[in-house]
């Protein structure tokens, strides 16, 4: 059956045929509700966390129950998303699992359920530092899509909420290393949650503003107008290029290796930001060519420091 005819069938009958489905399989659907290429870059961010603080060596064991720690809780604050955003992913035609009626909304909650407490439990087994992280990171992702914060519907909520969510990946990182902060890690830690909340926290909605607006959502996208929205995203871009840049260059300078990718990065969003605004007969996919620049520098900011730092681990 090809897209248009498999979307044609009911809703109801597609999920219906779910339930016929083995456990892996709606174990792949969960996974890919929660968006791995998220997962894996929050997994990064704590990656770094670790190797940015001293200890390493003495604490493999604990930073490797942290990651699984913060891979279960990640994956559960984007599932829990997908089960919140059903009305607005429909109307802005997302491929995903639940929007789509392949994963049922209950079931991806009972998973839901189950991997925030296997996140708190080998939080645990991480340590106190870890599980108040896991705690943190949970609590947030409750609040960015579930009552009654709902920070996902308002631009400064999620903002707030997102700045958190990125920050408390390089700290829970940190705390499974078994060590304090550096000014490097602490430098790249707040540029990254910042590119995170100013700058991704705003793209992201650039290409879904008529299913946030059926959604009752009031981001800036929705209120004021996609034109505001792209002002407010060449803003953070370059804020952050800027202050990133010079609080690296003043107080950490290894944090440069990852910096001057964000920098860049910038230039390519805003380049992004101005094009797609010139093709609003476009696509969903193709107006959310700055979310993909934004997702690409990320990628590139946060392995080039985890290689950094892997060097000076390995030369120290």
């Amino acid at each position: 059956m090809n897209s248009a005819a498999y979307l044609s069938v009911p809703v109801s009958a597609r999920m219906t045929g779910l339930r016929r489905h083995t456990a892996a399989q709606t174990a792949r659907l969960c996974w890919a509700e929660a968006r791995p290429s998220v997962q894996l870059v929050f997994l990064l961010r704590f990656a770094v966390g670790t190797v940015s603080a001293p200890g390493l060596p003495q604490a493999a064991g604990r930073i490797v129950l942290g990651m699984a720690a913060w891979w279960c809780a990640v994956a559960c604050a984007y599932l829990l998303n997908g089960v919140t955003d059903v009305r607005e992913d429909r109307a802005n035609g997302s491929r995903r699992p639940i929007a789509r009626g392949d994963l049922p909304v209950r079931t991806a909650a009972v998973v839901t359920a189950l991997l925030a407490v296997a996140a708190l439990v080998l939080g645990g087994l991480a340590g106190a530092g870890v599980l108040g992280w896991v705690v943190g990171f949970l609590l947030l992702g409750w609040a960015y899509s579930a009552s009654p914060v709902r920070a996902k519907e308002s631009s400064g909520l999620c903002a707030v909420v997102v700045f958190g969510l990125g920050a408390t990946s390089y700290a829970a990182g940190v705390a499974a290393a078994g060590s304090g902060w550096t000014a490097t890690g602490a430098v790249f830690g707040c540029v990254m949650a910042a590119w995170m909340a100013l700058v991704g926290s705003v793209v992201k909605d650039l290409g879904d503003v008529g299913g946030d607006a059926a959604g009752g959502r009031r981001t800036v996208a929705v209120v004021r107008g996609v034109a505001a929205a792209r002002v407010l995203a060449v803003a953070g871009a370059v804020l952050v290029a800027a202050a990133g840049t010079a609080a690296a260059a003043v107080w950490a300078p290894l944090a440069l290796v990852g910096t001057a990718p964000v920098a860049a990065g910038a230039v390519w969003v805003v380049f992004r930001v101005v094009w797609d605004g010139r093709r609003e007969s476009a696509d969903r996919e193709q107006r959310r060519g700055a979310y993909r620049a934004f997702m690409v520098t990320q990628y590139i900011a946060n392995l080039l420091v985890l290689a950094a730092f892997g060097a000076a681990l390995s030369a120290g």
